[in-house]
């Protein structure tokens, strides 16, 4: 009894190893495919569901990204980055907020929901699902240190490894989820990461640099 209890740990412990392996292959090609586009345009819906809260929220969103650079439109708020300075457009209100950009602020930079694999997690291979003729591969990740979240889900396009889905798991019951609806690279010429005031009559500019 005991040499098959340690025989079945083994074997446990080999098939984790291998669904390990299988998500750190998928995720090493997902992040050089990301990282080899000279930009990236992405449209997605964004769902943020709490059913604790009663809360069930759609919207939909484009983000275009260029290096370090980006510009994120979602319901009536639009946020450009030039790198450094970062603006918050609220069309509701007709204002702008000017500030600088602290690129290790994760709240501040979408970019990092396309990369948020790459440092500070667990990660395991889920399994394989087929989504309007797509192969979809899942894998979870879990924050290896304390965090507002619990775990990262992510379905990653097998044919062109691309993410088509990204789930976020906060400690409250929260999920949001931003899924690729369409996927758009190296585009010869994006509009310039800035915000022109002479294209918003009568705007109110908050600068807080």
């Amino acid at each position: 009894m005991h040499k098959l209890f340690i025989a079945l740990l083994v074997v446990l412990n080999t098939s984790l190893f291998a669904q390990d392996q299988v998500a750190k292959d998928l995720l090493d090609k997902l992040s050089k495919s990301t990282k080899s586009y000279k930009n990236v345009i992405i449209d997605f819906n964004f769902m943020l569901e709490n059913k604790s809260q009663n809360i069930n929220e759609k919207k939909t969103g484009r983000l275009e990204l260029q290096k370090d650079k980006f510009r994120l439109v979602i319901a009536d708020q639009t946020i450009i980055n030039d790198g450094k300075n970062q603006w918050v457009y609220l069309a509701d209100m007709n204002e702008v907020q000017i500030m600088e950009y602290d690129p290790e602020n994760d709240i501040m930079n979408p970019k990092k929901l396309f990369t948020i694999y790459e440092k500070g997690y667990k990660y395991t291979y889920v399994g394989e699902e087929t989504k309007k003729g797509k192969k979809l591969q899942i894998i979870d990740l879990f924050p290896e240190e304390s965090s507002s979240f619990i775990k990262v889900s992510l379905a990653v396009d097998e044919a062109q490894y691309q993410l088509n889905k990204i789930t976020i798991l906060d400690k409250n019951g929260g999920a949001y989820t931003y899924e690729v609806t369409n996927f758009t690279t190296n585009l010869a010429n994006l509009a310039p990461f800035t915000f022109n005031l002479s294209n918003y009559p009568n705007v109110e500019v908050i600068d807080l640099r």
